[in-house]
C-alpha cells in the first residue's frame, strides 16, 4: 500500500513540502551561484555561477525539481517537485491565518515563467537553419538539463523532441542530424539563454523558498519547545494531524529547515535581466 494511502492528508503533505523544500535548497544556495547585489540599484542583485559546472548542475537540479516525475507512494502526488508544490497549495494543511498565500502566489509566478511561451532565434550551423521558435521556457530547460546530464548515447528522446519542435516551426531535420547540432544549442541555451536568465530563475525559486517560509512558520512556533533545564535543547510537539512514526520523522525534519531559514535573502533580480532581448 502507497504512502497516498496510509497516511492522512497532513502526512503526505509534510513529507511532500519536507522533499520539495530541500530540493530547492540543493538548488538556490551560495554553493552553487554567487548573489551579487548591484549597489546602483538598492534591493537589486545578480547571480554568477562560479563556474560552467556550476550552471549545468543549476540546470540539471532544476530540470528535476521542475518536469521529472516522481513515485506518488512517497509524497501522495505523482509529479515533479513543483507538481506536489502545486498540489500542497491546494490540500494546505499547515495554513495558518493565510500563511498560505505567499506560497501560492510564488509557485504561481514560477509555473508560469516555465509554461509561458518565449520567442527565441537560434542560429544552427551544423544543419545550417537559423531558427525561430516559440516554446514554452520548459522546453529550454528540457533541452539544456538533459544535454548536461547525459552523453550523446543517451539523448535519442531529446533528439526526438529536438526534431520535432524544428517540425513544429517549419525546420525539417533528419534525426541522425540532431545530435551533431547539440552543441549549437549549447552555445544559445547553456551559455546564452540561461546564463542571461540565471538571475530571474534563482529569484523565482528563493521566493517559492520563502513563501515555504512564511507558510510553515506558524506551525512551527506552535510546535518547537525548548527543555527548561537546558535552553539550547528542543524538541517538537507533533499537530494532532500527524501522528504515524514515519510522517512524524519527516516533519521533524521539515522543521528544522524552518529553524535553520533559507539559504539565500530575498532579493529581486535586475529589471534589465528581465527583458526579452534573449527570448
Amino acid at each position: 500500500m502507497g504512502v497516498q494511502m496510509k497516511y492522512a492528508g497532513a502526512e503526505r503533505e509534510a513529507i511532500g513540502l519536507c522533499i520539495t523544500l530541500e530540493a530547492i535548497n540543493d538548488i538556490a544556495n551560495h554553493e552553487l551561484l554567487k548573489l551579487t547585489d548591484i549597489v546602483s540599484l538598492p534591493g537589486q542583485a545578480e547571480v554568477h555561477f562560479p563556474s560552467r559546472t556550476h550552471q549545468h548542475l543549476f540546470l540539471t537540479r532544476l530540470l528535476d525539481f521542475a518536469k521529472e516525475n516522481g513515485d506518488a507512494s512517497l509524497t501522495g502526488t505523482r509529479g515533479s517537485c513543483l507538481d506536489v508544490l502545486e498540489a500542497s497549495c491546494d490540500s494546505k494543511a499547515f495554513n495558518v491565518n493565510c500563511s498560505v498565500l505567499p506560497l501560492q502566489q510564488f509557485t504561481a509566478a514560477l509555473t508560469q515563467w516555465l509554461q509561458e511561451n518565449t520567442p527565441l532565434k537560434l542560429w544552427l550551423p551544423t544543419v545550417n537553419i537559423n531558427a525561430d521558435l516559440n516554446v514554452p521556457r520548459i522546453e529550454f530547460l528540457y533541452i539544456s538539463g538533459n544535454q548536461v546530464k547525459h552523453n550523446l548515447s543517451r539523448l535519442t528522446g531529446l533528439s526526438r523532441r529536438i526534431q520535432a519542435i524544428l517540425h513544429e516551426h517549419g525546420y525539417n531535420v533528419d534525426l541522425d542530424q540532431i545530435p551533431l547540432a547539440l552543441d549549437d544549442f549549447q552555445e544559445h541555451l547553456q551559455d546564452g539563454y540561461f546564463v542571461y536568465y540565471g538571475t530571474w530563475l534563482t529569484e523565482l525559486l528563493n521566493n517559492v523558498r520563502w513563501g515555504l517560509q512564511d507558510y510553515l512558520l506558524p506551525t512551527f512556533n506552535a510546535s518547537i519547545r525548548f527543555k527548561p533545564e537546558n535552553p539550547p535543547m528542543y524538541f517538537y510537539e507533533y499537530p494532532d494531524s500527524i501522528s504515524a512514526e514515519i510522517p512524524r520523522a519527516w516533519f521533524w525534519r521539515l522543521m528544522n529547515h524552518v529553524r535553520s531559514g533559507p539559504y539565500l535573502k530575498r532579493f529581486v533580480c535586475a529589471e534589465h535581466m528581465k527583458r526579452n532581448s534573449l527570448g
